[in-house]
């Protein structure tokens, strides 16, 4: 799921455990694992592919809160929480964005047709599940603004570059076994993706369909190529209920073992 799913969702985590004094950095902790990949030598898989339940000495003890978003894709990719990781990809995943966007891989693969363009069903079923977890935000968008998960998450960048960089820049070091100051360079370029006018201007169906044809390359003036996508995002928000991922995701972690003290 991409960040303000993840927000949203440490948001509920720290509201039901009733801790009222985390500094607002564990919401960047909780993003980490999208956020390096703006890096040109980090890679998503690098991110994702480490171990779901450490045991961090107390100096590096919020890098728990990167493992919470680890659990969070789990759900979405393979359908439940990896013990250790899944290496790999599997287009025929029982995760949650998988099985939403298998109705339209074919559709996906068709837009592609319209650009000129051959891809096979695996990609297909790559970018149909990212394809939801982009309009997700969208389903939930309601549950973001009650809970200003737009301005929470940007006022904790806000804080972890202005109060808690060094720290901050340690632990994620420590955890990936990669250099500071790569870290200290994401946190940079974040500063400019994440403010709350720009997350808000992505708000609506318009930068959902910019930000994936953006991603995929996806060039085409053509009217009905844009009548077509509309009609597949348009069909894939329907095909979305807001609550069943939510919960699905609270069970889970709860079942984990995981809590924001441990």
């Amino acid at each position: 799921m991409l960040m303000l799913t993840h927000t949203y969702l440490l948001q509920q985590i720290i509201k039901t455990s009733h801790l009222h004094d985390l500094d607002p950095d564990v919401y960047i902790y909780n993003i980490i694992p999208d956020l390096l990949t703006i890096h040109p030598n980090i890679t998503a898989h690098q991110t994702h592919s480490i171990k779901r339940f450490i045991h961090a000495p107390n100096e590096h003890s919020k890098t728990i809160f990167v493992m919470f978003h680890l659990l969070v894709d789990d759900i979405a990719h393979f359908g439940e929480i990896s013990m250790t990781c899944q290496e790999g990809f599997n287009p025929d995943s029982p995760g949650y964005a998988y099985l939403k966007g298998k109705a339209f891989v074919d559709a996906i693969s068709d837009l592609h047709k319209m650009s000129d363009r051959e891809i096979s069903l695996s990609e297909a079923a790559y970018q149909s599940h990212l394809m939801i977890e982009m309009i997700y935000d969208l389903v939930i968008l309601p549950l973001l603004q009650a809970g200003k998960s737009i301005d929470v998450l940007a006022d904790a960048l806000l804080f972890t570059c202005g109060e808690r960089k060094e720290e901050f820049c340690g632990n994620v070091a420590w955890l990936y076994g990669i250099e500071k100051q790569a870290v200290r360079d994401v946190l940079s370029k974040a500063t400019f993706y994440l403010t709350k006018q720009r997350m808000n201007g992505f708000m609506n169906m318009e930068g959902r369909i910019r930000l994936f044809l953006d991603k995929f390359g996806l060039k085409n003036q053509n009217e009905s190529f844009h009548a077509a996508v509309l009609k597949v995002f348009t069909d894939a928000l329907r095909s979305i209920e807001n609550s069943d991922f939510l919960e699905q995701v609270i069970d889970a972690v709860e079942q984990s073992g995981w809590h924001p003290e441990n």
